[in-house]
């Protein structure tokens, strides 16, 4: 594994806690959605691990993560200006959203649009039906809501106090879709705990956060368990798993 320099090319306030950040990066073929990246946008040991990030969009020569500030290591992220450097791994991640079936409803909770979004944009450019629904406490919370107008993509927005658009849940919507429909979801632990309970026969993936240190599998520090008792990895056996697979 390679670790790269990449230069910040923007790292812009999007919301009242969240960032969107863009980087150089010459090699986005190989990124895939499901992929992630772990960052170190610091020196010293303080803090000692890199911060684990999805790939929410990519061009040619760039990618782009949101991210909250939420502690000290993405607070000295937010202070990065354009042109300084990073330290990046990835992508990563071994199992990532599978492509077949025609149609797919992605269903992203608040940060969480931004494991969803470059999924939602290849379906699209593969000629699948896509539609998008986007959900938060608050409307301060729907950060992506630009990058999701500007898609062109199908969507519908929920907020829980009905600030902007729906009252309620993203998995409010399930009842509006049938079962052909293949769901992706990616948000807080208790809207896919939540979801799981609704499965009734629907195909359901999972991309799961999870603490990581490593990112790679060595440090187990992000593992879940899966019905069968055995403990899976989120960084190295994810982040993507089947919702049948998974107990959350």
């Amino acid at each position: 594994m390679k670790e790269l320099i990449c230069k910040v090319i923007k790292n812009q306030k999007v919301g009242p806690y969240t960032y969107l950040m863009e980087l150089e990066f010459l090699n986005t073929e190989a990124i895939k959605p499901g992929h992630f990246l772990m960052i170190r946008a610091w020196n010293g040991l303080d803090p000692l691990s890199r911060r684990a990030f999805a790939v929410a969009d990519k061009r040619k020569d760039s990618v782009s993560i949101y991210y909250d500030v939420v502690g000290k290591g993405t607070a000295l992220m937010s202070k990065l200006r354009e042109g300084e450097s990073i330290r990046v791994l990835g992508p990563l991640g071994k199992r990532l959203f599978p492509m077949d079936g025609q149609k797919h409803l992605l269903l992203g909770g608040g940060i969480g649009l931004s494991g969803l979004s470059l999924l939602a944009k290849e379906l699209r450019d593969l000629g699948k039906e896509v539609f998008v629904c986007y959900g938060a406490r608050n409307s301060e919370g729907l950060s992506m809501k630009e990058w999701l107008k500007e898609s062109g993509l199908s969507f519908r927005i929920f907020t829980d106090d009905g600030s902007e658009g729906e009252r309620g849940s993203v998995l409010d919507a399930l009842k509006d879709f049938d079962k052909d429909w293949i769901v992706h979801a990616c948000g807080p632990m208790g809207m896919l705990r939540a979801l799981q309970r609704m499965l009734e026969g629907r195909k359901v993936y999972l991309s799961l956060e999870a603490p990581m240190a490593c990112g790679w599998g060595v440090c187990l520090g992000c593992v879940v368990r899966s019905k069968n008792g055995e403990f899976l990895r989120v960084c190295y056996d994810g982040p993507v798993f089947d919702a049948e697979e998974v107990v959350l």
